[in-house]
């Protein structure tokens, strides 16, 4: 069997939409490109990337189709994501005035939050629940599912890390550096707003 058919190539075209639509992983990437610049924005994608395989992973063994399953468990997990949210967006706007060359890369800061508003969005994990299986039949070979992983993880750092990387070259510049401060803020009530939705939206 061919690891590499239209099967497949249907899947990374999926993925590449669902990474490429705009959301709570855009909105982090660029709230940290302007804060820490490029290598900020590239650690938050290194966690996002870690929270996505951790969903893929989890899907196959079971444990994302149990919290697809269970109302309570889905609940708490989006409260949980969206509080999360809120509380990153509230952050940014603490931060505007801090320049990334001021900004100070602590601990596992920018990658911490990538990680864990990926592990705490349970729409990271019905993607994969829902949309992986079409993908898959019986007889598929385990490298088939490693390649498929490694390819939307490709995808996914790829694109965020190129995202990273504008924003971060744009603030520096002598129109960005002007609107860094306001651009910082609207990022900061983006993430909030995505927060909020998240906490009210149905499954």
């Amino acid at each position: 069997m061919d690891l590499v058919d239209a099967r497949f190539i249907a899947f990374a075209a999926i993925g590449a939409l669902f990474i490429v639509t705009p959301g709570p992983d855009t909105a982090l990437t660029i709230r940290n490109a302007l804060i820490y610049g490029a290598r900020g924005a590239a650690r938050s994608t290194l966690g996002i990337a870690l929270g996505s395989a951790a969903w893929a992973i989890a899907s196959v063994a079971g444990v994302a189709i149990v919290l697809e399953a269970s109302l309570v468990a889905f609940t708490a997990l989006k409260l949980a994501g969206a509080a999360y949210l809120v509380y990153i967006g509230l952050r940014s706007f603490r931060a505007a005035t801090t320049t990334p060359q001021t900004a100070r890369l602590r601990g596992g800061g920018p990658f911490t939050q990538g990680l864990l508003s990926n592990l705490l969005n349970p729409k990271a994990a019905v993607f994969f629940v829902t949309v992986l299986p079409q993908f898959v039949v019986a007889g598929d070979e385990p490298v088939r599912f490693a390649l498929m992983l490694a390819v939307y993880e490709a995808l996914l750092v790829l694109w965020l890390d190129l995202y990273g990387v504008v924003v971060a070259r744009a603030g520096r510049t002598r129109v960005g550096v002007r609107i860094r401060v306001a651009l910082q803020r609207l990022t900061g009530i983006v993430l909030v707003a995505l927060g909020l939705r998240l906490a009210i939206e149905r499954r």
